[in-house]
């Protein structure tokens, strides 16, 4: 029977237990890893699931805005529509049809404003979310969308506020001499407006006072976008 090398076992022995150590690193390596891993995606799943939410109440706003847009769209079409006219009648408002003159007659007394809503973009913006969106163009082409909101409202109430001056104007005004009949309270109000020069001034520049086609621009903007942002956050 030969002799044991013990020093061939005891180098053996050690050789297994370096690798049986290594081989349990491994696998507790490996399990952290997957952990890590698995936390990461459960994480980024839930903040996508913010972003879309998130979102999904951007598009809502949008589409609130694109209406209140329209709204006041169609208010500012009433007073270039009726400005032409009087124009087109040398500022005769007796020769205007009653009919049309009751349809376009907000010229004569409306005083609105445009107003849009940012809750939802806020919302985006304060919760630190818009790191998370990738398609920076797109998350662009919202902001500018806002931004090209913040203008409107912005031209819409110079306008306004140039209206409104004149019809106070008008109203303080003791020169005019207009006595009301009450027989038909539109007719007198704008029979009375047009002895007032400042309101002739204001009806001619009406239709070049803002670049109105950019309304419609935006209009379409905005549809686009919402059409985008509801294909991508369903």
């Amino acid at each position: 029977m030969g002799k044991i090398n013990f020093n061939k076992l005891n180098h053996t022995i050690k050789g297994l237990r370096i690798g049986d150590y290594f081989r349990q690193f491994s696998i507790v390596a490996a399990g952290i890893i997957v952990t890590f891993w698995g936390s990461d995606r459960i994480t980024e799943n839930a903040r996508q699931k913010e972003v879309r939410a998130t979102m999904q109440l951007v598009v809502e706003e949008l589409e609130y805005n694109k209406q209140e847009l329209r709204n006041i769209k169609h208010l500012l079409d009433i007073d270039i529509h009726m400005s032409l006219l009087l124009k087109e009648y040398d500022m005769d408002v007796s020769k205007i049809p009653v009919d049309t003159l009751w349809k376009y007659g907000k010229l004569f007394n409306n005083m609105s404003e445009f107003s849009y809503r940012t809750d939802a973009l806020d919302v985006l913006k304060g919760s630190s979310l818009m790191q998370y969106i990738p398609d920076k163009r797109m998350l662009q082409d919202v902001l500018q969308t806002y931004f090209e909101l913040g203008r409107k409202q912005k031209d819409v109430s110079d306008y306004y506020a140039t209206k409104t001056d004149v019809l106070m104007g008008a109203a303080m005004s003791r020169k005019l001499t207009y006595v009301f009949d009450g027989d038909d309270s539109l007719r007198d109000q704008a029979l009375f407006l047009m002895q007032y020069k400042k309101f002739i001034n204001y009806v001619n520049m009406v239709p070049g006072f803002l670049y109105w086609d950019e309304f419609d621009e935006l209009d379409k903007t905005l549809a686009k976008q919402i059409q985008v942002l509801k294909a991508k956050y369903k």
